[in-house]
């Protein structure tokens, strides 16, 4: 199973910190990115709230933006209220543990990305993720505090860190998903879809959760398509 790591951009209070540290510890979670954070994650409130967590706030890495944070990640998945302004579609949270382990040994490491307590995150920061998820909740007007939505995401996601077993590469480095993603990028561009046509959004977005299986049928597309028309495989 890959690695998760949990993503709070511009978190404005220890307690918040604090609780989402022990939300993920709890859940055998222990990967914490904060991004420009507006509170200390090492404050006596964070401290306080973590509880017997402290490790997890002291091995945080703190990065001045999103973009630049998750730049290594195999799968980032942003979590969102449903009511928000953008082309995507949402999964349910419960959804997740099998939109990733479909995936097989195609990625390594998957961030999930949680907004500020104020106003979640922006479309911007939305567009930086391949996958959008929602909390389903039973209200009109639903509302989850920061450290309450980090809780509902490890706890469904702690399946995997339960279950987890050491990685065996069965393909070659070639056929995992950020490759299989640029190559699909440079197809689009051969037929002129470029990024702000929602032709491209969709497809990308059905990219990111494709089974393992299906994963490994687009890659075999993708080496016949750059060899008769660029005379490359790879």
């Amino acid at each position: 199973m890959p690695e998760l790591t949990f993503v709070l951009v511009n978190p404005a209070r220890e307690e918040n910190i604090g609780a989402a540290a022990r939300a993920l510890k709890t859940m055998g979670i222990f990967n914490l990115l904060l991004i420009a954070p507006k509170a200390n994650h090492l404050g006596k409130r964070a401290m306080a709230t973590a509880h017997a967590s402290h490790d997890i706030l002291e091995s945080a890495i703190v990065f001045d933006t999103l973009a630049e944070a998750i730049s290594n990640f195999d799968l980032v998945i942003g979590s969102t209220a449903k009511n928000r302004n953008v082309a995507e579609n949402y999964h349910p949270v419960e959804d997740l543990v099998d939109i990733i382990t479909a995936k097989g040994n195609t990625i390594n490491h998957v961030a999930i990305v949680f907004g500020g307590e104020e106003s979640g995150l922006s479309n911007e920061q939305l567009a930086l993720c391949h996958v959008l998820s929602t909390i389903t909740m039973y209200s009109k007007y639903p509302s989850l505090n920061l450290a309450q939505s980090v809780m509902v995401f490890a706890s469904h996601l702690s399946k995997l860190t339960l279950t987890r077993e050491p990685k065996t590469e069965l393909h070659p480095v070639e056929s995992e998903l950020p490759v299989i993603r640029d190559k699909a990028r440079q197809i689009l561009a051969d037929v002129e879809i470029q990024s702000d046509n929602i032709i491209f959004t969709r497809i990308m977005e059905r990219l990111m959760i494709m089974t393992k299986d299906d994963i490994n049928l687009f890659h075999s597309f993708c080496k016949f398509y750059l060899k008769k028309y660029h005379g490359r495989v790879k």
